[in-house]
């Protein structure tokens, strides 16, 4: 069985974790396909949204299987096939599946279903929806291995979080539970885990009914602008908007509103 899913239906594509039986950490196989899909999806103009779940109903994703890929990486373990081959032949590999490589336009639904610890929880803030069961877990217990969490957790969390909830996080190498991390604005919302599949359906279709080229648009201006000044910040926003303004599917929708009628949005 292939460690990622990878499977497109309409216009969402499902990437789900399949390594149940270890925590869904992420191994060389998983590094390689999930960089190598988050391409394929961002290449794609079909697909306007994606979502990121996992097999089981214990892990998310524990992080990183350090036993499989670091001895790749620090040369005590020869390559043995295709995937590792690949692994250690692209040095910005991790990167890549982080999404920390270019910023990704397309709007990510993550469902939560268990622990994502380390590595599973730096991916979860590459996301933007975020839906977890309420059995679930957040934490970067990296502090107590003498590591810090350099899959993006120290740059990102605390430009999503309030600074006091990103450093608690951050610096105590403890988990939260679900509650916690709604309140601290770490997930959009919480439902129970027999409902997670379904609720990660209806958001990702429901911004897939959307025009594309504006949701799109909306990511990329939230993601450049968030280190801008105010002036350079509301001129690129003025851009992106100029840009959407003149596009098909912004007549389509015009038209479509006057017309009381659901737009056809082409994603031109």
């Amino acid at each position: 069985m292939a460690a990622l899913l990878f499977e497109k239906k309409d216009h969402v594509a499902w990437l789900t974790l399949n390594r149940p039986e270890a925590k869904n950490t992420l191994n060389a196989e998983i590094f390689v396909d999930l960089s190598e899909a988050w391409q394929e999806i961002k290449d794609d103009d079909h697909i306007r949204v994606a979502v990121l779940t996992a097999s089981g109903d214990i892990d998310f994703c524990c992080g990183g299987d350090l036993s499989s890929v670091i001895p790749i990486w620090m040369g005590t373990k020869k390559p043995e096939n295709e995937i590792e081959k690949k692994l250690l032949a692209d040095p910005q590999i991790v990167d890549k599946t982080l999404l920390k490589h270019t910023p990704f336009d397309k709007p990510i639904v993550a469902a939560v279903n268990g622990r994502a610890l380390g590595g599973g929880c730096e991916i979860l803030q590459a996301t933007d929806v975020r839906i977890a069961a309420e059995h679930a877990t957040f934490g970067l217990p990296e502090p107590k291995l003498g590591l810090i969490p350099g899959g993006g957790s120290t740059v990102r969390l605390a430009r999503q979080l309030p600074w006091a909830h990103a450093m608690k996080i951050l610096l105590c190498g403890e988990p939260i539970n679900a509650q916690q991390a709604l309140e601290f604005g770490l997930i959009s919302e919480i439902c129970p885990a027999d409902q997670l599949q379904q609720r990660a359906e209806q958001t990702a279709a429901q911004i897939a009914a959307l025009a594309p080229l504006a949701t799109q648009a909306i990511k990329r201006t939230a993601l450049a602008s968030h280190t801008m000044n105010w002036e350079d910040a509301f001129h690129y926003e003025m851009e992106q908007s100029a840009l959407t303004t003149l596009s098909h599917d912004a007549r389509e929708g015009n038209k479509a509103f006057k017309e009381k009628r659901q737009p056809n949005f082409k994603g031109k």
